[in-house]
Protein backbone atom coordinates (compact mmCIF):
# COMPACT_ATOMS: atom_id res chain seq x y z
CA UNK A 1 0.00 0.00 0.00
CA UNK A 2 1.33 3.42 -0.96
CA UNK A 3 2.26 5.79 1.83
CA UNK A 4 1.85 9.54 1.55
CA UNK A 5 3.98 11.73 3.73
CA UNK A 6 0.76 17.62 2.92
CA UNK A 7 8.60 1.71 16.27
CA UNK A 8 9.53 -3.56 18.35
CA UNK A 9 8.75 -4.03 22.00
CA UNK A 10 5.13 -4.63 23.02
CA UNK A 11 3.83 -3.13 26.22
CA UNK A 12 0.22 -2.54 27.17
CA UNK A 13 0.24 0.34 29.66
CA UNK A 14 -1.89 -0.02 32.77
CA UNK A 15 -4.14 2.91 33.62
CA UNK A 16 -3.69 4.74 36.90
CA UNK A 17 -5.83 3.34 39.70
CA UNK A 18 -6.89 6.82 40.77
CA UNK A 19 -8.36 7.71 37.39
CA UNK A 20 -11.93 6.92 36.53
CA UNK A 21 -11.56 4.78 33.42
CA UNK A 22 -14.03 2.93 31.22
CA UNK A 23 -13.33 -0.33 29.45
CA UNK A 24 -10.94 -0.07 26.55
CA UNK A 25 -12.35 1.98 23.69
CA UNK A 26 -11.10 0.47 20.40
CA UNK A 27 -9.48 2.77 17.89
CA UNK A 28 -12.26 4.39 15.95
CA UNK A 29 -10.98 4.58 12.41
CA UNK A 30 -13.25 6.60 10.17
CA UNK A 31 -16.25 6.70 12.52
CA UNK A 32 -17.14 10.05 14.03
CA UNK A 33 -18.35 8.68 17.39
CA UNK A 34 -21.04 11.22 18.24
CA UNK A 35 -21.91 9.49 21.50
CA UNK A 36 -20.48 12.18 23.76
CA UNK A 37 -22.81 14.92 24.89
CA UNK A 38 -20.68 17.08 27.17
CA UNK A 39 -17.12 18.40 27.46
CA UNK A 40 -15.99 15.71 29.88
CA UNK A 41 -17.08 12.89 27.55
CA UNK A 42 -15.54 14.69 24.59
CA UNK A 43 -12.21 15.05 26.40
CA UNK A 44 -12.19 11.42 27.58
CA UNK A 45 -13.03 10.10 24.14
CA UNK A 46 -10.27 12.09 22.43
CA UNK A 47 -7.76 11.28 25.18
CA UNK A 48 -8.37 7.54 24.80
CA UNK A 49 -8.38 7.60 20.99
CA UNK A 50 -5.06 9.48 20.89
CA UNK A 51 -3.65 7.23 23.61
CA UNK A 52 -4.35 4.26 21.33
CA UNK A 53 -3.67 5.69 17.86
CA UNK A 54 -0.69 8.00 18.31
CA UNK A 55 2.47 6.41 16.85
CA UNK A 56 5.22 8.39 18.59
CA UNK A 57 4.84 7.36 22.22
CA UNK A 58 8.33 5.82 22.22
CA UNK A 59 9.97 9.19 21.48
CA UNK A 60 7.36 11.65 22.77
CA UNK A 61 8.03 13.00 26.27
CA UNK A 62 4.43 14.10 26.90
CA UNK A 63 3.11 12.54 30.11
CA UNK A 64 -0.28 11.57 28.73
CA UNK A 65 -1.53 10.07 31.99
CA UNK A 66 -0.59 13.19 33.94
CA UNK A 67 -2.39 15.24 31.26
CA UNK A 68 -5.57 13.31 32.01
CA UNK A 69 -5.37 14.06 35.72
CA UNK A 70 -4.48 17.71 35.17
CA UNK A 71 -7.08 18.62 32.55
CA UNK A 72 -10.10 16.48 33.47
CA UNK A 73 -11.21 18.98 36.16
CA UNK A 74 -11.13 21.82 33.62
CA UNK A 75 -13.61 20.03 31.35
CA UNK A 76 -15.78 19.12 34.31
CA UNK A 77 -15.87 22.82 35.19
CA UNK A 78 -16.95 23.66 31.62
CA UNK A 79 -19.86 21.23 32.05
CA UNK A 80 -20.89 22.89 35.31
CA UNK A 81 -20.94 26.28 33.55
CA UNK A 82 -23.17 24.91 30.79
CA UNK A 83 -25.49 23.23 33.33
CA UNK A 84 -25.90 26.67 34.93
CA UNK A 85 -27.02 28.16 31.61
CA UNK A 86 -23.68 29.50 30.42
CA UNK A 87 -21.67 29.08 27.25
CA UNK A 88 -17.97 28.32 26.72
CA UNK A 89 -15.84 30.71 24.63
CA UNK A 90 -14.17 28.71 21.88
CA UNK A 91 -10.81 30.32 22.60
CA UNK A 92 -11.01 29.23 26.25
CA UNK A 93 -11.65 25.65 25.15
CA UNK A 94 -8.86 25.88 22.58
CA UNK A 95 -6.36 27.08 25.17
CA UNK A 96 -7.00 24.03 27.35
CA UNK A 97 -6.50 21.61 24.44
CA UNK A 98 -3.37 23.49 23.33
CA UNK A 99 -1.91 23.24 26.82
CA UNK A 100 -2.71 19.53 26.90
CA UNK A 101 -1.28 18.68 23.45
CA UNK A 102 1.20 21.51 22.96
CA UNK A 103 4.40 19.50 23.34
CA UNK A 104 3.45 16.50 21.23
CA UNK A 105 6.07 15.36 18.71
CA UNK A 106 3.89 14.67 15.67
CA UNK A 107 4.43 17.67 13.40
CA UNK A 108 1.69 16.46 11.05
CA UNK A 109 -0.85 16.59 13.84
CA UNK A 110 -3.94 18.76 13.39
CA UNK A 111 -6.79 18.40 15.86
CA UNK A 112 -10.12 20.00 14.93
CA UNK A 113 -12.80 20.01 17.65
CA UNK A 114 -16.33 21.39 17.57
CA UNK A 115 -17.25 23.50 20.58
CA UNK A 116 -20.39 21.87 21.99
CA UNK A 117 -21.81 25.01 23.64
CA UNK A 118 -20.32 28.21 22.16
CA UNK A 119 -21.85 31.65 22.20
CA UNK A 120 -23.98 31.99 19.01
CA UNK A 121 -21.61 34.67 17.67
CA UNK A 122 -18.46 32.68 18.47
CA UNK A 123 -16.43 30.39 16.23
CA UNK A 124 -17.69 26.83 16.58
CA UNK A 125 -14.54 24.89 15.64
CA UNK A 126 -11.13 25.13 17.29
CA UNK A 127 -7.80 23.89 15.93
CA UNK A 128 -4.72 22.56 17.68
CA UNK A 129 -1.43 22.22 15.76
CA UNK A 130 1.46 21.33 18.09
CA UNK A 131 3.99 21.23 15.24
CA UNK A 132 3.04 24.65 13.90
CA UNK A 133 3.31 26.13 17.40
CA UNK A 134 6.77 24.61 17.88
CA UNK A 135 8.04 25.76 14.49
CA UNK A 136 6.82 29.33 15.02
CA UNK A 137 8.77 29.46 18.30
CA UNK A 138 12.15 28.79 16.61
CA UNK A 139 14.57 31.70 16.60
CA UNK A 140 14.98 31.57 12.81
CA UNK A 141 11.24 31.50 12.08
CA UNK A 142 9.80 33.98 9.61
CA UNK A 143 6.44 34.45 8.00
CA UNK A 144 6.54 32.64 4.66
CA UNK A 145 5.69 34.80 1.67
CA UNK A 146 2.42 33.64 0.15
CA UNK A 147 3.69 34.08 -3.41
CA UNK A 148 7.26 32.81 -3.09
CA UNK A 149 7.27 31.04 -6.44
CA UNK A 150 6.06 34.14 -8.26
CA UNK A 151 9.37 35.78 -7.27
CA UNK A 152 11.33 33.25 -9.32
CA UNK A 153 11.79 35.57 -12.32
CA UNK A 154 12.93 38.37 -10.00
CA UNK A 155 15.82 36.49 -8.48
CA UNK A 156 16.70 34.79 -11.77
CA UNK A 157 17.20 38.27 -13.19
CA UNK A 158 19.45 39.09 -10.25
CA UNK A 159 21.54 35.96 -10.50
CA UNK A 160 21.88 36.25 -14.28
CA UNK A 161 24.47 39.00 -13.80
CA UNK A 162 26.92 36.25 -12.78
CA UNK A 163 25.41 33.05 -14.21
CA UNK A 164 23.66 32.56 -17.53
CA UNK A 165 20.12 31.18 -17.45
CA UNK A 166 19.97 29.07 -20.60
CA UNK A 167 16.51 27.69 -19.93
CA UNK A 168 13.64 28.66 -17.65
CA UNK A 169 10.38 26.70 -17.82
CA UNK A 170 7.59 27.05 -15.30
CA UNK A 171 4.16 25.52 -14.90
CA UNK A 172 1.42 25.18 -12.31
CA UNK A 173 -0.83 22.15 -12.49
CA UNK A 174 -3.65 20.74 -10.41
CA UNK A 175 -2.95 17.26 -9.00
CA UNK A 176 -6.30 15.55 -8.53
CA UNK A 177 -4.90 12.70 -6.40
CA UNK A 178 -3.63 15.20 -3.80
CA UNK A 179 -6.37 17.77 -4.27
CA UNK A 180 -3.85 20.59 -4.63
CA UNK A 181 -1.76 22.47 -7.17
CA UNK A 182 1.98 22.12 -7.67
CA UNK A 183 4.31 24.68 -9.21
CA UNK A 184 7.52 23.68 -10.97
CA UNK A 185 10.45 25.77 -12.12
CA UNK A 186 13.11 24.17 -14.30
CA UNK A 187 16.25 26.15 -15.05
CA UNK A 188 19.46 25.29 -16.81
CA UNK A 189 22.20 27.50 -15.40
CA UNK A 190 25.52 27.96 -17.19
CA UNK A 191 28.67 28.76 -15.24
CA UNK A 192 31.31 31.15 -16.65
CA UNK A 193 33.39 28.11 -17.69
CA UNK A 194 30.49 26.77 -19.80
CA UNK A 195 29.46 23.92 -17.50
CA UNK A 196 25.77 23.50 -16.76
CA UNK A 197 23.57 22.97 -13.67
CA UNK A 198 20.03 21.55 -14.13
CA UNK A 199 17.77 23.00 -11.40
CA UNK A 200 14.24 21.99 -10.32
CA UNK A 201 12.00 23.74 -7.78
CA UNK A 202 8.91 21.80 -6.74
CA UNK A 203 6.33 23.11 -4.26
CA UNK A 204 4.73 19.68 -3.67
CA UNK A 205 6.22 16.18 -3.90
CA UNK A 206 3.92 15.17 -6.75
CA UNK A 207 6.22 13.97 -9.51
CA UNK A 208 4.65 10.48 -9.49
CA UNK A 209 1.05 11.51 -10.30
CA UNK A 210 2.18 14.33 -12.59
CA UNK A 211 4.26 11.91 -14.68
CA UNK A 212 1.30 9.51 -14.82
CA UNK A 213 -1.02 12.24 -16.05
CA UNK A 214 1.44 13.66 -18.61
CA UNK A 215 1.15 17.15 -20.00
CA UNK A 216 3.24 20.27 -19.39
CA UNK A 217 4.29 19.31 -15.86
CA UNK A 218 5.56 15.89 -16.94
CA UNK A 219 7.46 17.47 -19.83
CA UNK A 220 9.16 19.94 -17.51
CA UNK A 221 10.27 17.17 -15.09
CA UNK A 222 11.47 15.10 -18.05
CA UNK A 223 13.57 18.04 -19.28
CA UNK A 224 15.26 18.33 -15.86
CA UNK A 225 15.97 14.61 -15.59
CA UNK A 226 17.21 14.31 -19.17
CA UNK A 227 19.48 17.30 -18.71
CA UNK A 228 21.04 15.44 -15.77
CA UNK A 229 21.43 12.02 -17.39
CA UNK A 230 22.30 13.13 -20.96
CA UNK A 231 24.64 16.11 -20.49
CA UNK A 232 28.26 14.99 -21.06
CA UNK A 233 30.35 14.80 -17.90
CA UNK A 234 32.69 17.53 -19.08
CA UNK A 235 29.68 19.87 -19.39
CA UNK A 236 27.73 18.88 -16.24
CA UNK A 237 28.86 20.77 -13.12
CA UNK A 238 26.18 19.47 -10.76
CA UNK A 239 22.48 19.15 -9.95
CA UNK A 240 20.13 21.26 -7.78
CA UNK A 241 16.80 20.17 -6.31
CA UNK A 242 14.96 23.00 -4.55
CA UNK A 243 12.54 21.81 -1.88
CA UNK A 244 12.01 25.10 -0.12
CA UNK A 245 8.36 25.55 0.94
CA UNK A 246 7.66 22.00 -0.30
CA UNK A 247 4.52 20.79 1.49
CA UNK A 248 5.08 17.05 0.96
CA UNK A 249 3.39 14.35 -1.06
CA UNK A 250 4.36 10.97 -2.54
CA UNK A 251 7.17 8.73 -1.33
CA UNK A 252 7.28 7.16 -4.82
CA UNK A 253 8.82 10.41 -6.06
CA UNK A 254 12.07 9.03 -4.66
CA UNK A 255 12.12 6.66 -7.66
CA UNK A 256 12.89 9.74 -9.77
CA UNK A 257 14.85 11.93 -7.36
CA UNK A 258 17.09 9.16 -5.96
CA UNK A 259 16.46 5.99 -7.98
CA UNK A 260 17.64 7.79 -11.12
CA UNK A 261 21.10 8.03 -9.57
CA UNK A 262 21.52 4.58 -7.99
CA UNK A 263 23.29 1.59 -9.48
CA UNK A 264 21.83 -1.07 -7.19
CA UNK A 265 18.91 -1.80 -4.88
CA UNK A 266 19.28 0.39 -1.78
CA UNK A 267 17.41 0.50 1.52
CA UNK A 268 16.49 4.11 2.23
CA UNK A 269 14.04 4.10 5.12
CA UNK A 270 12.17 1.90 7.58
CA UNK A 271 8.66 2.33 8.91
CA UNK A 272 6.47 0.72 11.52
CA UNK A 273 2.90 1.17 12.72
CA UNK A 274 0.72 0.49 15.75
CA UNK A 275 -0.54 -3.10 15.64
CA UNK A 276 -2.34 -3.09 18.98
CA UNK A 277 -4.06 -0.74 21.46
CA UNK A 278 -1.12 -0.45 23.84
CA UNK A 279 0.94 2.68 23.38
CA UNK A 280 4.08 0.70 22.57
CA UNK A 281 2.50 -2.14 20.59
CA UNK A 282 4.35 -1.75 17.32
CA UNK A 283 4.85 -3.84 14.24
CA UNK A 284 8.35 -4.83 13.20
CA UNK A 285 10.33 -2.28 11.20
CA UNK A 286 9.66 -2.70 7.48
CA UNK A 287 12.43 -1.61 5.10
CA UNK A 288 11.67 0.40 1.99
CA UNK A 289 13.97 -0.14 -0.98
CA UNK A 290 14.73 1.92 -4.04
CA UNK A 291 15.81 0.44 -7.34
CA UNK A 292 17.62 2.07 -10.25
CA UNK A 293 15.17 3.95 -12.43
CA UNK A 294 14.93 2.17 -15.82
CA UNK A 295 13.99 5.35 -17.72
CA UNK A 296 16.42 7.87 -16.26
CA UNK A 297 19.79 6.73 -14.99
CA UNK A 298 23.17 8.21 -14.16
CA UNK A 299 25.56 7.15 -11.40
CA UNK A 300 26.31 10.55 -9.83
CA UNK A 301 28.55 8.94 -7.22
CA UNK A 302 30.78 7.16 -9.72
CA UNK A 303 31.19 10.38 -11.71
CA UNK A 304 31.66 12.63 -8.64
CA UNK A 305 28.77 14.90 -9.64
CA UNK A 306 27.53 17.16 -6.79
CA UNK A 307 23.83 16.95 -5.94
CA UNK A 308 22.71 19.97 -3.89
CA UNK A 309 19.29 20.10 -2.20
CA UNK A 310 17.80 23.33 -0.86
CA UNK A 311 15.37 23.16 2.06
CA UNK A 312 13.97 25.58 4.61
CA UNK A 313 11.77 25.75 7.68
CA UNK A 314 8.73 25.27 5.45
CA UNK A 315 10.00 22.03 3.88
CA UNK A 316 7.55 19.54 5.34
CA UNK A 317 6.97 15.79 5.21
CA UNK A 318 8.25 14.41 1.87
CA UNK A 319 9.64 17.89 1.29
CA UNK A 320 12.18 17.08 4.00
CA UNK A 321 12.27 13.27 3.64
CA UNK A 322 13.72 13.70 0.15
CA UNK A 323 16.79 15.67 1.34
CA UNK A 324 17.24 13.10 4.16
CA UNK A 325 17.28 10.20 1.73
CA UNK A 326 19.38 11.94 -0.92
CA UNK A 327 22.00 12.79 1.70
CA UNK A 328 21.84 9.32 3.21
CA UNK A 329 22.53 7.31 0.05
CA UNK A 330 24.44 9.63 -2.30
CA UNK A 331 27.96 10.55 -1.14
CA UNK A 332 28.11 13.65 -3.37
CA UNK A 333 24.93 15.16 -1.88
CA UNK A 334 25.06 18.46 -0.01
CA UNK A 335 22.15 20.15 1.83
CA UNK A 336 21.86 23.95 2.08
CA UNK A 337 19.28 26.08 3.89
CA UNK A 338 17.48 25.77 7.23
CA UNK A 339 16.52 23.04 9.65
CA UNK A 340 13.28 21.69 8.25
CA UNK A 341 9.80 21.48 9.74
CA UNK A 342 10.06 18.02 11.35
CA UNK A 343 6.97 16.17 10.08
CA UNK A 344 8.50 12.87 8.96
CA UNK A 345 5.80 10.30 9.76
CA UNK A 346 4.07 8.84 6.67
CA UNK A 347 0.30 9.00 6.42
CA UNK A 348 -2.40 6.91 4.83
CA UNK A 349 -5.94 8.07 4.11
CA UNK A 350 -8.71 7.37 6.60
CA UNK A 351 -10.02 4.62 4.32
CA UNK A 352 -6.97 2.56 5.37
CA UNK A 353 -7.34 3.13 9.10
CA UNK A 354 -8.79 -0.26 9.98
CA UNK A 355 -5.56 -1.92 8.85
CA UNK A 356 -3.75 -0.73 11.98
CA UNK A 357 -4.12 1.31 15.17
CA UNK A 358 -2.79 4.65 13.99
CA UNK A 359 -3.48 7.56 11.71
CA UNK A 360 -6.23 10.11 11.02
CA UNK A 361 -9.70 9.58 12.47
CA UNK A 362 -13.00 11.44 12.68
CA UNK A 363 -14.88 13.47 10.09
CA UNK A 364 -12.54 15.59 7.97
CA UNK A 365 -15.45 17.68 6.72
CA UNK A 366 -16.25 18.55 10.37
CA UNK A 367 -19.92 17.87 9.91
CA UNK A 368 -19.43 15.90 13.12
CA UNK A 369 -17.65 16.86 16.32
CA UNK A 370 -13.96 16.16 15.71
CA UNK A 371 -11.21 15.32 13.27
CA UNK A 372 -7.68 14.25 14.24
CA UNK A 373 -5.01 14.23 11.53
CA UNK A 374 -1.96 12.34 12.73
CA UNK A 375 0.80 10.16 11.31
CA UNK A 376 -0.03 6.55 10.42
CA UNK A 377 3.58 5.33 10.65
CA UNK A 378 6.81 6.08 12.43
CA UNK A 379 9.81 6.51 10.14
CA UNK A 380 13.41 5.53 10.80
CA UNK A 381 15.60 7.62 8.53
CA UNK A 382 19.37 7.15 8.50
CA UNK A 383 18.93 5.16 11.73
CA UNK A 384 17.03 7.89 13.61
CA UNK A 385 13.45 9.00 14.30
CA UNK A 386 13.52 12.67 13.28
CA UNK A 387 9.91 13.54 14.13
CA UNK A 388 9.71 17.06 15.53
CA UNK A 389 13.35 17.70 14.62
CA UNK A 390 13.72 17.64 10.85
CA UNK A 391 16.92 17.73 8.83
CA UNK A 392 19.84 19.97 9.74
CA UNK A 393 21.60 21.17 6.55
CA UNK A 394 25.31 20.77 5.91
CA UNK A 395 25.43 24.50 5.26
CA UNK A 396 23.00 26.71 7.20
CA UNK A 397 21.87 29.89 5.50
CA UNK A 398 18.86 31.53 7.16
CA UNK A 399 16.40 33.50 5.12
CA UNK A 400 15.60 35.49 8.24
CA UNK A 401 19.13 36.92 8.03
CA UNK A 402 18.41 38.12 4.49
CA UNK A 403 14.93 39.66 4.98
CA UNK A 404 13.31 36.53 3.57
CA UNK A 405 15.22 36.78 0.29
CA UNK A 406 15.36 33.54 -1.73
CA UNK A 407 18.52 34.41 -3.61
CA UNK A 408 21.32 33.80 -1.03
CA UNK A 409 20.49 30.10 -0.58
CA UNK A 410 20.32 29.48 -4.33
CA UNK A 411 23.52 31.46 -4.91
CA UNK A 412 25.24 29.35 -2.23
CA UNK A 413 24.13 26.17 -4.02
CA UNK A 414 25.59 27.32 -7.33
CA UNK A 415 28.79 28.48 -5.66
CA UNK A 416 29.15 25.16 -3.84
CA UNK A 417 28.90 23.27 -7.12
CA UNK A 418 31.29 25.68 -8.81
CA UNK A 419 33.89 25.08 -6.08
CA UNK A 420 32.87 21.53 -5.14
CA UNK A 421 35.48 18.97 -4.03
CA UNK A 422 33.53 16.44 -6.13
CA UNK A 423 34.99 17.74 -9.40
Amino acid sequence: MKKIWILAASLVLLFSACRRDADYVPYIGESDQLAYSNYTEQFEFLWKAISTGYVFWDVDTTDWDAAYERFLPKFQEFDRIVESGGTIPTEDLAQVYRQMMGGMKDHHMLVAIRNLHPDPADFQILYVQPGSDEVSSRDYYYESASQEQSRMNEFLNQIAWEYTVLTHETCTTYVAELGTTVTYHYCLFELPDGRKIPYLWQTVAAITPVMREGGEGAELIDHWLRAIVETPRSELAGVILDNRANRGGYQDDLDYLVGSFLNQRTEIIRTRYKEGPGRLEYSAWTPYYLFPNPTYHRDLTAENIPYVVLCDINSVSMGEIEPFVIKGVLPTAHIIGERTYGGTGPLQPATSINLHYGGPFGDQSMRGHHYVYTSSFEALINGQVQEGIGIVPDEIILRKDHDGDLLPQLAAAIQYIQNSPHQ
